[in-house]
């Protein structure tokens, strides 16, 4: 870490726990309502539990196409800080909303919610990200988004623990109810104390209509190809990102019969690794954007969800091995997960698959900063939500098709593999200037 990193301002710590208490309570009511839905069986308009599950994710990500555009319209125009202010106290609204739903166990009312929560992040979202460019000096971007990223993955893997627990808790859920409100608070406790933020474009035009707003958003993003290669890159991790942890649990269960502490662990390993990545990074570049490490991230992601196929495969032939103990034993606790060969190397590609992960995408936010106008800033970081959005349906329904065709579990990363260098090429292409600075650096 470079030493202008070495101290952090007090209006970014006070950015990281606003961002940090809205994650964990977006992932605590979100894997909460999940594991509510499964295990009770719940059933609505005759929507059976396990597709109540799948609809709860496109409840949650609905706002981030029909909204994105317009937030970052509101978050350009008006005074910034004043505008998480007022996001944070709809938590709060959010918050005693889930409680009252939790309490009288009204499911389309916690759906509702879920809904309101996704709405929360969409509008936050655009803010987050253009006022790190306020509290950090530009030689400290990376830095600064390494910091901040790492407490959203954090909150992300607290948040999903946090849920699931207090999900699972007797005493008519009064933990879960406790949690939501308490993070509510907090987030608007340290939102007070963001310093106000000076109006770049006070004249920004506020079109709440889905399609313009969309169009012209879009249209701003790929105006500068350096932009839209940027976004198109962070989209990617998006897509990769969220088809391997939606795997994770599979990877877990199905190849090393592991019990949810298991899955927890690979969970647990590969946000440890998106965290450690970019302050790694940071260190070693001494805080400058090296372009030409982007697409090579990509490269070394590509090697390790090769190897996890390889893994899987050759696992796969023990597999009659594992039925029996698991059907005398149960599934394998972490410790008994262990003692079956290849786990530890299958954790240990999970870690530098991630760790590579935020070596991708913290340079690209930091990038995406510094080549962008104050004025515009939040407009571009909407466009990204939504692109973002679209690849993270794009994967699910992707995996569904090759579930659906019974294709195997290494062959599905075989093939992420793949797409995944497939992405590395054409942006080693674009970014080809570059890397005889790689070079020289």
């Amino acid at each position: 870490m470079n030493k202008s990193a070495a101290k952090i301002p007090s209006e970014l710590w006070s950015l990281f726990w606003t961002q940090f208490f809205g994650a964990l309570n977006d992932n605590v009511f979100k894997n909460a309502l999940v594991i509510l839905i499964t295990y009770q069986g719940v059933t609505l308009f005759g929507i059976n539990s396990g597709a109540l599950v799948a609809l709860s994710g496109g409840v949650f990500i609905s706002s981030f196409f029909f909204l994105s555009a317009t937030s970052g319209q509101l978050a350009d125009k008006l005074e910034k800080t004043q505008l998480v202010r007022w996001i944070k106290q709809f938590e709060i609204v959010i918050a005693l909303l889930a409680g009252i739903g939790l309490f009288i166990s009204h499911y389309p009312l916690l759906l509702f919610v879920l809904f309101l929560f996704g709405l929360h992040s969409t509008f936050f979202g655009p803010l987050k990200y253009s006022l790190i460019p306020h509290y950090s000096k530009k030689e400290n971007l990376v830095f600064s988004n390494a910091l901040i990223s790492s407490g959203t993955f954090i909150a992300i893997l607290v948040g999903t623990i946090l849920g699931g627990i207090a999900a699972s808790s007797s005493g008519n859920l009064w933990g879960l109810k406790f949690l939501l409100i308490l993070f509510a608070g907090l987030g608007y406790f340290y939102a007070k104390r963001l310093p106000a933020v000076e109006i770049h474009h006070e004249s920004t035009h506020i079109d709440f209509n889905f399609f313009t707003s969309t169009r012209d958003i879009l249209k701003l993003v790929f105006k500068n190809p350096l932009i839209a290669v940027l976004i198109i890159g962070l989209s990617w991790f998006w897509f990769l990102g969220a088809g391997l942890l939606s795997l994770l649990p599979l990877l877990s269960k199905n190849i090393f019969h592991g019990n949810e502490q298991v899955a927890t662990l690979m969970l647990f390993t590969f946000t440890i690794g998106m965290g450690v990545g970019p302050f790694f990074l940071e260190r070693a570049t001494r805080g400058r954007v090296v372009r030409a490490l982007i697409p090579l991230s990509l490269v070394g992601m590509s090697f390790f969800i090769f190897d996890i196929a390889l893994v899987i495969n050759q696992v796969s032939k023990q597999s009659s091995f594992l039925t029996v103990l698991t059907t005398i034993k149960g599934d394998l606790s972490i410790k008994e997960f262990f003692s079956v060969n290849r786990s530890s190397r299958v954790v240990f590609d999970l870690f530098f698959l991630s760790f590579f992960g935020g070596v991708f995408t913290v340079p690209q936010f930091a990038e995406l900063q510094r080549v962008t106008g104050a004025h515009e800033l939040s407009r571009i970081i909407a466009g990204n939500n939504i692109i973002n959005a679209l690849a993270m349906v794009s994967v699910s329904v992707m995996l569904m098709i090759l579930h659906q065709m019974h294709v195997s579990l290494a062959v599905i990363f075989g093939i992420l593999g793949i797409l995944n260098i497939l992405m590395s090429v054409g942006l080693i292409f674009f970014y080809r200037h570059e890397f005889n600075k790689f070079w020289r650096f």
